[in-house]
């Protein structure tokens, strides 16, 4: 022919002559992309694209959470026999997740499952035991999953392809792994640090700061909507500006208040990773002698209870909360009937304005003043 086979075809005659011979059934689920990855020697992302190709002729069909099955569609879940969900959150104690676990609680209790509720503190070996007692006892019908520190590599992906492999279906809330094909349920992170960022760059800022946390995939997605809408309009983009902190830290700003603030340095608007930064950051400023929002504009992100009875109450974007809870309840009770059923989900939000924001005010004697603080 003049041209070299591309490597994925071999993977493409081949499942297709199994098809032929009847080895392979429609509504059977086919080897995961690892198994068939080093059966042919070839990475999983050649093994992907011989799917796909296969997918766009309609001999098969990629369920993302679930697998790939040959005609289309897939064959169902094993049947539900313990009626139990096992839920796995980072944290309780949040204003985040009691919300979201009694949304969860109540589609479960509903529906006629049980739920088994386990918390990981954010911590991947934590992690790693819950789902090696979840392999062990063998005893749940899905999982509802808060991945932790999903900014990160992670050495768990292996227990949660096993735990797919035996047909338990996962969804994940809040953030996902990006090396993991399973479906999440969450607020539009990317869309909201976009909004945040254009929201005071329309109130006159030309010198914005975001703070983010570095291990949790909201943080990533949020700084990626902040810096693509400050590139989109033309604003300078400095390094010193965007500020990474993790669990430890933004649990405790005053620890490394110094830092940030010299960080700050001239921006006169910031982007924060959530509520509970936003209102810090009020605070340490509000004692530094910095005014907010004549000096500093503050946006957060969950609109809690902290931007109404900040000092200076704060502009944010609502976390869905319970609505997110009850939806992945819902989600996944539909990929144990149907896995086919495509559950992943976005939730879009608009901010709630508050008096944190207003256009910039002399920013010289704002500077002397952040400079004789520091």
């Amino acid at each position: 022919m003049g041209e070299t086979e591309p490597k994925y075809q071999k993977v493409i005659d081949w499942i297709k002559e199994n098809i032929e011979s009847g080895q392979f059934h429609t509504g059977d689920r086919l080897m995961s992309e690892a198994e068939l990855s080093e059966m042919f020697n070839l990475s999983r992302q050649t093994i992907r694209r011989a799917t796909g190709e296969l997918a766009g002729e309609g001999l098969v069909r990629r369920v993302r959470g679930s697998g790939t099955y040959i005609g289309g569609t897939g064959r169902a879940q094993r049947a539900p026999s313990h009626m139990t969900i096992a839920v796995v959150s980072t944290f309780y104690e949040s204003y985040i997740f009691p919300p979201t676990l009694k949304g969860i609680e109540r589609v479960l209790s509903k529906a006629g499952y049980t739920m088994q509720v386990s918390f990981t503190d954010n911590r991947i070996a934590r992690e790693a035991d819950i789902l090696k007692t979840v392999l062990e006892k063998d005893s749940i019908d899905g999982m509802i999953v808060e991945p932790a520190k999903s900014a990160l590599p992670n050495p768990n992906i292996r227990l949660y392809r096993e735990i797919q492999e035996r047909g338990i279906p996962i969804i994940f809330f809040n953030t996902y792994y990006p090396g993991l094909d399973v479906p999440c349920v969450r607020i539009d992170d990317e869309a909201i640090g976009a909004k945040a960022a254009q929201l005071l760059i329309d109130a006159g800022h030309d010198r914005i700061a975001g703070i983010f946390k570095s291990d949790d995939g909201q943080g990533r997605e949020r700084y990626g909507g902040y810096l693509r809408t400050l590139l989109e309009n033309g604003k300078s983009i400095s390094d010193r500006q965007a500020i990474w902190i993790d669990t430890p830290d933004y649990r405790d700003l005053a620890s490394i208040e110094d830092y940030l603030f010299a960080r700050l340095g001239e921006s006169t608007g910031v982007v924060c990773y959530n509520d509970e930064v936003a209102y810090q950051i009020i605070d340490l400023a509000l004692k530094r002698g910095l005014r907010v929002p004549e000096d500093l504009s503050v946006v957060g992100i969950d609109d809690s209870d902290l931007a109404g009875i900040s000092r200076v109450p704060f502009t944010s974007f609502p976390h869905p909360k319970d609505q997110l809870g009850r939806k992945v309840a819902e989600n996944l009770i539909r990929m144990i009937e149907d896995p086919c059923f495509d559950s992943g989900y976005l939730f879009d939000s608009e901010p709630v304005i508050r008096a944190s924001v207003c256009k910039p005010h002399n920013a010289e004697d704002t500077d002397a003043v952040r400079a004789g603080a520091v």
